[in-house]
């Protein structure tokens, strides 16, 4: 039976909540975490006007959630490819057991990061496609809907 640390990640993950360290940081901004709904754009504080200029420019990239569909599990750093270039990395991934395959989120640029887009991540040296999706990655309503 999951538990501990190993479960909550995977159910942070199936539902897309973005872990302190690995996919959010000082090195990352809200707009392109898909975090600006809880930026108060309107007031000023620090990094607001940052956060506006990204926000009317659009991202450069996105963090982009995604289910495999070759087998294997994504880890934090396998680089995520468009084709054979490394477009990104693989920020959190894992095992869901309620999809039993493997899924992951990563930053990829802006125009990669729409659902139906195909990726491919590097998985310990080896080619393995996955398919970006809407967040949340799992949704119990969708599953027996």
């Amino acid at each position: 039976m999951p538990c501990g640390l190993g479960a909550r990640d995977t159910l942070r993950l199936e539902v897309c909540y973005p872990l302190h360290g690995n996919d959010i940081g000082p090195d990352t901004d809200a707009i392109s975490a898909g975090l600006g709904w809880v930026c108060a754009l309107d007031k000023e504080f620090t990094g607001s006007g940052d956060l506006r200029r990204i926000k009317e420019a659009g991202p450069e990239r996105r963090l982009a959630a995604f289910v495999m569909t070759d087998p294997g599990i994504p880890r934090q750093g396998m680089p995520i490819l468009d084709g054979e270039e490394p477009v990104g990395m693989v920020t959190s991934g894992s095992h869901s057991p309620m999809l039993e395959r493997g899924i992951g989120m990563g930053y990829v640029p802006t125009s990669l990061a729409q659902p139906g887009t195909e990726l491919t991540v590097d998985v310990r040296g080896r080619p393995r496609r996955a398919g970006v999706v809407k967040k949340p990655i799992y949704s119990r309503e969708e599953r027996n809907g």
